[in-house]
């Protein structure tokens, strides 16, 4: 069983993050946060049902909940200046949410733009707990961010689909080496992790990508 409240956390704009926190009525040792994409929420399938495993795995789970698309402020700014107030958010969410309880595991999920600040965020943050990451479709031509992804030691898994415009196998096959990690490549996918056009295709690699994040974070 758990609770569902609301952090009180601030952004790097002096604004309200809107949040979810799931606190497990039992002792918990792990944390995981979710950190959505520009437009993909939180709230949408491929972070909804990776939130409801980790909740069911024991963890207290805090989910981001904000909508960058539909803050003005934030999308008049460049791609970069986004994906730096994005960053400078996800310290913001990880602090609140660290000191709820001792934790000695803490899971990243983030969604594109989110994989961008769980990158900052793992480089920047000093005594880290034992770290997963989740990367769903990262962007892989970032360099910046592929640098960030080699220099932290963690548990890595990266999902993505070969039609998403920031895949990039090369990358893809650099980052497993360097972390060691796993990897799901939806063929087919865009950046969604749907498949234009085919509903059935769509869900089937939604099952398929939840049952690997559930091995995962077993």
């Amino acid at each position: 069983m758990y609770s569902i409240e609301t952090l009180k956390i601030i952004d790097s704009l002096s604004e309200p993050v809107p949040n979810t926190f799931f606190r497990q009525k039992n002792e918990t040792r792990h944390l995981a946060v979710l950190l959505p994409g520009l437009g993909y929420t939180s709230q949408m399938p491929v972070m909804y049902y990776p939130c409801l495993a980790l909740i069911a795995k024991g963890a207290d789970v805090l989910r981001a909940d904000y909508n960058y698309v539909r803050r003005a402020d934030f999308m008049v700014l460049e791609p970069e200046a986004r994906r730096r107030l994005a960053a400078a958010d996800a310290i913001a969410v990880y602090s609140g949410a660290i000191m709820q309880r001792d934790y000695d595991i803490v899971t990243l999920v983030g969604k594109s733009i989110g994989t961008y600040a769980m990158g900052h965020l793992i480089t920047t943050v000093t005594h880290l707990p034992k770290l997963q990451c989740i990367w769903l479709t990262p962007l892989l031509k970032h360099e910046h961010l592929l640098s960030q992804i080699k220099q932290a030691k963690h548990k890595a898994l990266f999902v993505t689909g070969t039609d998403d415009p920031y895949f990039d196998k090369p990358n893809l096959d650099d980052l497993m080496n360097a972390t060691n990690g796993q990897s799901i490549v939806i063929e087919g996918a865009d950046h969604s992790l749907e498949v234009y056009g085919d509903v059935m295709k769509s869900l089937e690699a939604l099952e398929q990508i939840v049952k690997v994040i559930i091995k995962f974070i077993d």
